[in-house]
């Protein structure tokens, strides 16, 4: 199977950015960060195009001429998270939506030269989830997740109608919504779906059964999000989810998630959504529990 990483470690970005003493943009190197990772074994990776949008320059033509050199230098595998800050495709506002889609199909185009395999997407934000989380009213929650879905379809449609990539190279991912809305979508729009496990196993996207959920939904599968998690809110913490753990530190069962990955036929990216160590830290775990593992 194939293991990648989140690229960004933003721990190495604030470095690079503070060095010398005060903050420059113009020090972000996006291509010596992609360079780190495959020194620590990554040959696939995922680019977070959120910091495009929020550090002036980090994707500019050189940034993505100089990332597509390394990844033909270095034989890389990309796929690309679109944007998920400041953003929201559910919004009941059509200003806000309009603008989520002008940004998604943006980030693609700046993509398209480094030929990723898949593009990630949230089809909701932080209003589509607390929405979907109370009553308004007197409506009741599946209404109102019903409504939000609606929206958030209509968002991905024009994104996939304005971008004109193939369908199912989108995949929607398990996220702080419910994800039967979201697998609705995904049926609707003929779309792929990416597992978070972290999101799952800490209850953001409803049922905690992690095996259950491969086998409900393997068969638009395209991508998975690994890191452990459980199901505990955690006090005094604005985003109370307990996960992006290192595996062994919550409650995915390891070789059996694996191992009903394979028996599915999954062939698609596992990106650890961790920093660089705890990542590296998470594959042992898996060689030390199956050693015998196909790990690319």
């Amino acid at each position: 199977m194939r293991f990648g990483i989140t690229t960004l470690d933003w721990a190495t970005v604030f470095r690079q950015l503070t060095l010398g003493g005060f903050f420059d943009f113009s020090k972000f190197d996006f291509a010596k960060i992609v360079r780190l990772a495959h020194q620590n074994g990554f040959a696939l990776q995922e680019l977070t195009f959120d910091v495009g949008y929020v550090m002036p320059g980090a994707l500019s033509e050189q940034q993505i001429a100089n990332l597509l050199a390394v990844k033909e230098e270095l034989d890389l595998t990309y796929t690309v998270h679109l944007p998920l800050w400041s953003i929201e495709p559910a919004s009941p506002n059509r200003f806000i939506r309009e603008a989520s889609v002008a940004c998604h199909v943006d980030a693609i185009r700046l993509a398209e030269p480094l030929d990723p395999e898949v593009f990630v997407i949230h089809n909701a934000g932080w209003i589509g989830a607390e929405f979907s989380e109370f009553n308004i009213g007197g409506v009741d929650q599946p209404m109102i997740s019903m409504i939000m879905g609606n929206l958030a379809e209509q968002s991905v449609r024009d994104i996939i109608h304005q971008s004109k990539v193939p369908s199912r190279k989108f995949a929607l991912e398990s996220i702080e919504f419910p994800f039967e809305t979201t697998w609705s979508i995904a049926e609707k729009l003929d779309t792929s779906i990416c597992l978070d496990t972290g999101h799952v196993l800490s209850g953001q996207s409803g049922s905690t059964d992690i095996i259950d959920f491969v086998k409900q939904y393997h068969s638009r599968l395209l991508e998975v999000h690994l890191h452990d998690g459980d199901l505990q809110r955690l006090e005094g913490r604005r985003f109370p989810y307990n996960d992006h753990k290192v595996l062994g530190k919550g409650d995915l069962p390891i070789v059996e998630f694996l191992k009903i990955l394979q028996e599915c036929g999954f062939e698609g990216p596992i990106i650890f959504e961790l920093a660089r160590e705890d990542a590296v830290e998470s594959l042992k775990v898996i060689r030390k529990l199956l050693p015998d593992f196909p790990i690319e």
